[in-house]
């Protein structure tokens, strides 16, 4: 599970006494699905073992083996799939260690820890397939949105509004002190060349000043995210920074964005301009 813990996103909602965690996952649902890979994989397959994989919108385990019964489990209305044991004595172990429930409550309870998660669509149901050879669960992200849905919900926020206001109470940040930040990001960046832009020698004060704050707010991203510290990391601005930034450049009477930031950027002092324009201009 720490594998997962440390692969995965969790984000959070502000709420009036304290915040509300919003995991990418069900941790037990995770678990749960793990257990019951374990223990209903056919152990007679040689050089095979249980896989977890872990992409941008879905988590995957696969283990060999069908299900014991020699049914196809995608074909199967979820309360009717048979509780048949392939290895009875595992089973009963792990549910002495608490790592399983009762007989026959697996799939349900995976879907159930789903779906209890903050933002839960029908479309994010777990989904259960098997091959006379093979079991896959897969589950989805509570976090991912395709790319049509984020274009949507970009062009959303900048009809209604999205402001400083909102993103700088989050991260104790006022709208003057990341401007250049905001400009420099629509091309991905090193610390370096982000620091060189504030002028700050100090890479653990910087990140903690501004970056790890904006990242926190999804505001920006990391092309190495599962590498924080990785010499190749690189950020950039995600598409709510994108749609953030152009409403706080909507003053301009241009409706273009490179137009706006070009006003963004007169406003910069010599230095602060030039050194803006290097790394927008950077390869």
């Amino acid at each position: 599970m720490n594998f997962v813990k440390s692969n995965t996103k969790k984000g959070w909602e502000k709420l009036p006494d304290g915040r509300k965690n919003k995991p990418e996952y069900a941790e037990r649902a995770v678990l749960e699905a793990m257990v019951n890979h374990f223990i209903h994989r056919d152990y007679t397959v040689m050089g095979s073992e249980v896989h977890l994989d872990i992409y941008v919108d879905r988590l995957v385990i696969t283990s060999p083996g069908g299900m014991y019964s020699g049914q196809i489990v995608q074909d199967l209305p979820l309360e009717e799939i048979s509780s048949d044991r392939r290895n009875p004595i595992l089973a009963d172990v792990m549910a002495q260690l608490d790592y399983m429930e009762k007989r026959g409550s697996g799939l349900k309870r995976i879907c159930n820890e789903t779906k209890a998660l903050d933002g839960y669509k029908e479309e994010l149901k777990p989904v259960f397939k098997s091959t006379i050879s093979q079991f896959m669960t897969t589950i989805y992200s509570m976090e991912y949105e395709p790319k049509d849905q984020q274009i949507e919900h970009n062009q959303a926020g900048i009809k209604q509004g999205l402001s400083w206001e909102q993103v700088g109470t989050k991260t104790g940040l006022s709208w003057d002190e990341v401007a250049k930040l905001f400009i420099a990001l629509q091309e991905p960046k090193s610390i370096t060349e982000l620091k060189e832009l504030y002028r700050w020698s100090n890479t653990t004060k910087f990140k903690a000043k501004y970056v790890s704050p904006l990242i926190e707010a999804q505001i920006i991203g990391m092309t190495l995210p599962n590498k924080p510290t990785s010499p190749n990391q690189r950020y950039f601005l995600t598409e709510s920074g994108r749609a953030l930034l152009a409403n706080m450049t909507c003053n301009s009477k241009s409706s273009d964005l490179t137009e706006k930031v070009n006003h963004m950027i007169e406003e910069l002092s010599e230095e602060e301009k030039r050194i803006a324009l290097e790394l927008l201009n950077k390869e």
